[in-house]
Parts: structure tokens; sequence; C-alpha cells
């Protein structure tokens, strides 16, 4: 019986929909027209769409790919996968969040540890964690940091979407050889029901399952990433045009693009660019991966074990029994991935027993854009403490480097000139 339940949210005749597009670029009909007559073939229509598939999605086109949709609602699937999921650009995902997470739910563990003399010490450890969890919420600590201490391997819910292109891209990522085995198993499933309603458009052509065709994404479980060579204790810009672009888009041109909301001029924004390399929890990797307009690449998730740094809330920090508990945990459940490794357990299925907490790595680049809305969206008082720290850091450096723009680099309410959230503060009325 499988620990996650994967259910297809279906939608009519994707794979017919793909071919009717791919048809529409050599004929005089509209695609909608030539879905029409497809779908009054007889038996043999499959046949006549796999063979177009394979001359135009085989041979590279991959915008026919792109020409349907699948959604998945996932149930009690582990937080390794979502991982995983969410690296990708064109994949859309609602998630449950990790604060409404309950121990009841339990957590997975591959089937290698359940066959290993370890299981038991490794239940106790992962349910330690969730004990330890309600233990600080109970005492005050607020549930966005009480989750630092939960394993990868805690259950969690998902509704993700996306075109037969990136499923394929999904696919092959999976099968590298780090990525935990639970990884490949849900996205499996996930072929295995989309190919149930398309079966050709997952069939492997050749070139459509060519690596260099997709738009690249990072690899979280990558046996190491050579860019992280070197790190530093803050966020640290790396490279920017800053410079080049101060001379060509003028103040009032920035001005006008957000007070106005010029759409022409706000494109131009996006040609700005910031590289920096960030310090991030895997909490807050989850959510800084789950902002899709960003660029990024991060660090192997085995490279920051090795360097095996902690990241600690502050308020577990003020609070001198959690704080001594928190830390006990977290060298608890790293020695024992250390413990699972020496007993013989592939790191692929031990890596599930780290926690959130655990300290990495990741390369961004923030345009022009998403000085308004990444920072926008990260600088509110209400988004959580550490990615708040994060998107500051930044501001502040664009500041530096470009003040007509940095200027822009404020809480949301500032630009929008109201605030969206439930519960309004009113910081943009004291400005």
């Amino acid at each position: 019986m499988k620990d996650f339940e994967v259910v297809l949210l279906k939608h009519p005749y994707p794979q017919t929909l793909s071919v009717a597009g791919a048809l529409s670029c050599f004929k005089q009909e509209p695609s909608y027209q030539i879905m029409e007559e497809l779908l009054a073939l007889p038996e043999y229509i499959r046949l006549k769409e796999e063979r177009v598939l394979k001359k135009s999605l085989g041979r590279g086109h991959g915008s026919v790919g792109d020409q349907n949709c699948f959604f998945f609602s996932i149930k009690d699937l582990p937080r390794a996968v979502t991982f995983q999921l969410c690296l990708l650009e064109y994949l859309v995902h609602l998630q449950q969040s990790l604060r409404r997470t309950t121990a009841s739910r339990g957590f997975y563990l591959p089937e290698v540890i359940k066959k290993s003399e370890y299981v038991e010490k490794t239940k106790e450890i992962l349910s330690q964690s969730f004990r330890l969890y309600n233990e600080m919420q109970r005492g005050g600590i607020p549930g966005e940091d009480a989750r630092f201490l939960l394993p990868l391997y805690t259950k969690t819910n998902i509704q993700t979407g996306g075109d037969a292109r990136e499923l394929c891209h999904l696919r092959a990522m999976s099968q590298d050889e780090m990525v935990p085995s639970v990884v490949h198993q849900v996205v499996e499933e996930m072929i295995s029901k989309a190919g149930e309603l398309a079966p050709s458009l997952f069939k492997n052509f050749g070139f459509n399952y060519e690596r260099l065709a997709w738009r690249p994404a990072a690899q979280l479980y990558s046996k190491d990433n050579g860019l992280f060579r070197w790190v530093s204790n803050t966020v640290t810009l790396i490279s920017s045009n800053a410079q080049v672009m101060s001379e060509l888009v003028s103040e009032e041109m920035i001005d006008r693009a957000i007070k106005e909301r010029n759409e022409a001029d706000l494109s131009v924004l996006k040609h700005i660019d910031f590289e920096f390399v960030v310090p991030i929890s895997l909490v807050s990797l989850h959510q800084l991966i789950r902002q899709r307009t960003l660029h990024l690449a991060v660090e192997s998730i085995y490279r920051a074990v090795e360097r095996n740094e902690i990241v600690v809330p502050p308020s577990i920090i003020r609070s001198p029994t959690f704080f001594s508990l928190y830390q006990e945990q977290y060298r608890g459940m790293m020695a024992h991935y250390q413990d699972l490794l020496k007993a013989g357990i592939p790191p692929q299925e031990a890596i599930g027993v780290i926690p959130h907490s655990l300290k990495t790595w990741a390369m961004i680049r923030v345009d022009g854009w998403n000085v308004i809305h990444f920072i926008g969206k990260r600088t509110c008082i209400a988004a959580q403490w550490e990615i708040r720290e994060i998107a500051e850091q930044i501001a502040s450096i664009i500041i530096r480097e470009f003040p007509a723009l940095g200027k822009w680099a404020a809480p949301q309410c500032i630009t929008y000139g109201e605030c969206p959230e439930k519960g309004d503060c009113g910081y943009y009325r004291n400005v």
C-alpha cells in the first residue's frame, strides 16, 4: 500500500489539444476546428495523434508539449518530494503550510529504512521532533518557528499543475542518481495517471527528452554543485548590471512605470539584474523556490549536510529552555543521518531524517520588477522572519547600488498605496 495518494484532476482531451495546436501551425483551419475534426475520427485517432507528436514534439518542438495542462491533488507526500516538484519554474503549486502539520499524520519512511535495524530508532527520533514541535507551540513559540525541527519526511498535501513538457522534465530530474526514491515514485504515479489520458504525450520520442531543451531547474538533490565552493555568513552581491542600466533607465521612467502601472516601462525593469548568494534554512529555501519569478540555483543538500550548520529562529534563541532542546534535537537528527549512512542506507534515502533547520545556500537573481514584487512581498511585517531578513538585506544593497530603483525596494503597501493583507498594520500611512 502506498503512503501517498495521487489524484489527477481530469481535463478532457489534453493530448488532442496538443495535436490540434501542432497541426494548426501548418493548416489553414484554426485549432478549435481541427480539434473538432480529430474528435470526430474513429478509433485510429490515437495512432494519428502519436504520428503527429513524434514529428513535432519528438523533433524538439517543445511548445507542442505546452498546449495542455494536468492538475494533481496529492495527499500525504513527504516534504522531500515537494522540494523537487517546486524547483521547476513552469509547474504551479498550492501547498499545505508546514505550520498546519500535525504529529498524528505521521511521517514517511522508505522501505530500505523500514527493513533495517534502525527502523525503531528512526521512528523515535522523528517522533521526538514532532513532540518538541508541539511542546514549543504550547510554550508560546510561533508555529512558523517550531516547524524548523520537522524532518524532510514530514507528510503534507499539495495541488500541482503543469504541461506535458515540464512533467517530462520533472520525470527526468526525478531519475537522477541522488534523488530520494519516493520522489521518483510520486512522479511516476503522476505520469502514469496523466498517461492514461494522454499516452503519447509522455512517450520518449528522443528529442522530447533532451535535457538541453528544457529550461534548467535547480537540483537540490545533486551530488554536488561546483558553484558553491565558498560561503559567507551574510547575503552577498556577486554581480550586477546596475551601473550600466542606471545610465539607460532614468528615475523618471522608473517612477512612471510604478506609479502609472506602465507595463511597457515595467518590462524594461526585468532587465536590471542583481545576483546574490544567500545563506538560508531549508524552511525558507522552500519559500524562495516557490517565488517562481526569481532565477535560482541551489547548493547540493548533501554538501550542506557536510557543513552541518543550523538556523535557529529568534523566538527560540530567546527561550533558554527551548534553545537547548532545539539544538539537542538538531544534533540528534544529524547524528542519526550519519548512523544510517554507516549502516549502509543510501544517502538519498537517509536524507529525509534531516531537519528543515539545516542551513544551505542559494544563488538568486533579483531583477528590477522583483525589487517591487519579491522584496515588496517579503519585507512586509507579515512575512516570515528569515525570508524578511534576507529581503531586507537585499533591499539595502539595491538601495546602495541603484538608488532610483532602490527607493521602491520597500514593503508592498508603500508601492501599492494600500495594504493587501488581512491585518492592516498601517505602516504605509506613517512613512
